[in-house]
């Protein structure tokens, strides 16, 4: 996948987000709720994000400790099984946050040494995703409080979905430069 078209999924999210957050307020707040904690949806995006990293494990350079990669694929199978069956609350943020960081490194690898300048308004949406994925890796209960905090008054949520749309179509207009 390029950059360009990786720019166009990223803006076509954002602007389906954002949209949903402005027109179907009461939706994604119950939607939002619910997910937090799900345990469908925490085991399935926690094991989605646990084969994805065990993939990355699995494929580590010399450079990496490579010579010790069975090692750490069963060391870190051991913790994610474990954490699947043991941490039931907010199991559904944590793996969110883990694709977040996951998915932000595959992009930035392809924005990486690209000429365009339209590269540097995807880029501080990436970084974005990491400081998310690593706040919420490390509290997912935040998850929570966000979204008390976005629906506590509508207005706020509609806003945020504003500004999550613009910004998905400015990222679109990026494939135009």
């Amino acid at each position: 996948m390029g950059l360009k078209l990786a720019e166009l999924w990223v803006g076509s999210i954002l602007i389906f987000c954002g949209s949903s957050l402005v027109l179907r307020t009461e939706a994604c707040e119950y939607f939002l709720r619910k997910f937090l904690r799900s345990q469908l949806a925490g085991t399935l995006i926690f094991s989605l994000s646990g084969a994805w990293f065990l993939g990355h494990v699995l494929t580590l350079g010399e450079s990496d400790f490579g010579q010790y990669r069975l090692f750490f694929f069963i060391f870190f199978l051991t913790i994610i099984l474990i954490a699947l069956s043991k941490i039931r609350d907010f199991l559904s943020v944590r793996g969110a946050a883990i694709l977040l960081l996951l998915t932000s490194n595959e992009l930035l690898k392809l924005a990486y040494m690209e000429p365009c300048k339209s590269r540097l308004i995807l880029v501080i949406f990436i970084y974005a995703m990491i400081i998310s994925g690593m706040v919420f890796g490390g509290w997912p209960y935040k998850g929570r409080d966000v979204v008390d905090f976005l629906f506590s008054h509508p207005p706020r949520s509609q806003l945020l979905g504003f500004w999550t749309t613009v910004y998905g179509i400015l990222l679109l207009t990026t494939l135009l430069w």
